[in-house]
């Protein structure tokens, strides 16, 4: 087992790491993130393919830039696919990621674009933002609008906001891709009074209510034990990196999410298979003891046969 999976992320992309995690190796997130964002009604039967995330926008000069969306898929349904762009940000709402979301929108259109000696056909895909600061000035829907010689036409970009879901709202709508982001909520009021004690307490039962929470939905089999995984050890990284620089909330809620990782479900199975094989090993040899015993024995009684009967040769 790596231990390196487990360790905190100490990067500027930590967010869009997570995230991205999430939406690559949990299906069980992602498809109630997508009902609830984009007015889906997917279920268990949809299938989620994962698709190229790296493209490249030519420049006036034609100069390339490598951009790499947070998540590009497809998911089909009922014999009908469709495909999905999403983006995780971590700065402030300005309206400047709208141009970045229509630039990896249109790449993608490009990259899947029907063609013909006189047709041109390009889809954009189904697109939606995560936005984890809260701001007054966040709208609930962006939209781009494209002009054209022929007129315009616009496509909606839903936004969910971070600071529009408590941990109640998260259990009841299944957006249990936004928990190890719900630290996003208190940072203001922890960084202006790091030192009240009360508030930490409050958080690290916050979170111990988190945990009990998604054991139970893990125990009854609605949430898989590798999203359980993902979840807390994503929290455990989103939480170390956002408030590296406040050792109370570390030791307090931190040292609750850090001791959580070092008993996730996949590290139970993995010490679980070494206990197993432990002892299947000692089953094991000692059969094979036993085997090697019986051989032993066997040939040792054979050579006092030949023994005896050379012995009664020479007698006689």
């Amino acid at each position: 087992m790596d231990n390196a999976l487990y360790e905190p992320l100490y990067s500027a992309t930590a967010y869009d790491d997570a995230f991205r995690t999430m939406e690559t190796e949990c299906d069980d997130l992602l498809i109630p993130y997508i009902n609830f964002m984009c007015n889906e009604q997917y279920d268990e039967t949809a299938v989620i393919t994962r698709l190229r995330n790296e493209h490249f926008v030519e420049h006036e000069d034609h100069s390339e830039e490598k951009r790499i969306t947070d998540s590009h898929f497809t998911i089909t349904q009922n014999g009908i696919s469709k495909r999905y762009h999403l983006e995780c940000e971590s700065k402030k709402y300005d309206g400047s990621i709208l141009i970045r979301i229509f630039e990896y929108g249109a790449q993608i259109a490009i990259d899947t674009a029907e063609r013909s000696p006189s047709k041109l056909k390009v889809m954009f895909p189904h697109t939606g933002l995560l936005m984890l600061k809260g701001s007054t000035s966040t709208p609930d829907i962006a939209e781009i609008i494209i002009e054209t010689p022929k007129g315009s036409l616009s496509y909606d970009v839903p936004i969910i906001k971070i600071s529009d879901f408590s941990v109640e709202t998260i259990f009841e709508k299944k957006m249990y891709m936004l928990i190890p982001f719900l630290i996003f909520n208190y940072e203001k009021d922890l960084k202006k009074d790091i030192q009240d004690k009360t508030k930490v307490d409050e958080l690290t039962e916050m979170y111990r209510d988190i945990i009990g929470r998604m054991a139970e939905l893990e125990e009854a089999g609605a949430l898989s034990s590798a999203s359980y995984s993902v979840i807390i050890s994503l929290t455990h990284s989103v939480l170390y990196n956002l408030m590296k620089d406040h050792d109370i909330v570390q030791e307090k809620v931190g040292d609750l999410m850090g001791g959580k990782v070092l008993d996730l479900p996949i590290l139970r199975v993995f010490h679980d298979g070494q206990a197993k094989g432990r002892a299947e090993g000692i089953v094991e040899g000692r059969a094979e003891g036993e085997a090697e015993r019986k051989r032993l024995q066997e040939e040792n009684d054979a050579l006092r046969k030949e023994l005896d009967e050379l012995k009664a040769t020479v007698n006689t």
